[in-house]
């Protein structure tokens, strides 16, 4: 039997939630570390019964945005 979460787990829960899509906005598209990190937090929290709402501004990235040092990698729709 699984345990109810305590009441400081269902806060930071909902924090994350109400956060999460601010940090994802901020990274998608950045040539930074930023996405990486961002990916790597999504990731988790799925694997940890977190799920982050579909958000509809993060979109695919044009052929034309990704050349020289800017990768696939950098946009996060993929984790959307």
């Amino acid at each position: 039997m699984k345990n109810k979460p305590s009441i400081r787990e269902q806060i930071l829960e909902q924090v994350i939630k109400d956060t999460f899509y601010m940090a994802r906005r901020y990274a998608h598209g950045r040539n930074t570390y930023a996405p990486g990190i961002v990916r790597d937090a999504y990731h988790l929290l799925k694997a940890n019964g977190i799920e982050i709402k579909h958000d509809a501004t993060l979109k695919l990235p044009k052929k034309n945005e990704i050349h020289g040092m800017t990768f696939r990698s950098d946009y996060l729709d993929d984790i959307n």
